[in-house]
């Protein structure tokens, strides 16, 4: 596991060319230093920080370095709503994950082990993602927040979510109904059910989920 990283293998983690990380560093928007011999290398915390504050997808070698911030992962699909949602979160505190419905959505929250979903409703009982979400004995009792129509904020209630928020949220209002979703006593989650304690060190861990798209939909093998 690295502590710092080169300018090329964060660029590498960022999905962006080399010269935009140069770039960053130079307008100080990512925290670098150099090295005695004139290198640049950039912090793994901060590297995750400016991930998460840009809602940008953690990559597996940089999770623990956002292990003592509160997660959310963000399922829906691609797109302006999505990117939106990540990032009113991520100025809120928050490191977040985002997936497409489909095995992408099972596998990230596998790997990211999310505090709360928070998921973009195709319809008015959530559709495939979150009866997904609801019946997974893993996932369960993992609070969910939709974002949905105006006229179905009470059936996504009533279909498990422990909080909803009516569409485009205005603002603070996700993020207001993350946190009471995982406030004490208001934490329902999908089942109904207190979130259970995480597994013992060392304990294996179930196969990934799919967490399925809508009926009709595409079924995303990336997180992107």
């Amino acid at each position: 596991m690295n502590r710092y990283y080169t300018t090329f293998e964060a660029a590498r983690l960022l999905g962006v060319s080399l010269p935009t990380v140069v770039n960053w560093i130079k307008a100080r928007r990512l925290k670098a230093h150099r090295t005695p011999g004139g290198h640049r290398r950039i912090a793994r915390e901060d590297l995750a920080t400016f991930m998460i504050r840009h809602g940008m997808p953690l990559p597996a070698d940089l999770d623990d370095a956002a292990h003592a911030r509160r997660k959310a992962l963000v399922i829906a699909e691609p797109g302006p709503a999505r990117e939106g949602a990540a990032r009113q979160l991520a100025a809120a505190g928050y490191a977040v994950d985002q997936a497409s419905p489909g095995f992408a959505a099972g596998a990230a929250a596998a790997r990211f082990t999310p505090d709360v979903f928070v998921i973009h409703a195709p319809a008015a009982d959530g559709g495939e993602v979150l009866r997904s979400l609801r019946t997974d004995r893993e996932l369960g009792a993992t609070p969910i927040v939709a974002v949905g129509h105006p006229d179905w904020l009470a059936p996504l209630r009533e279909a498990g979510c422990a909080e909803v928020v009516a569409a485009p949220p205005a603002d603070g209002a996700l993020e207001g109904a993350v946190a009471r979703a995982r406030a004490p006593g208001g934490e329902r989650g999908a089942a109904g059910g207190r979130r259970p304690p995480p597994p013992a060190p060392g304990a294996p861990r179930a196969a990934p989920s799919r967490i399925d798209a809508p009926e009709g939909g595409r079924y995303a093998r990336s997180r992107s």
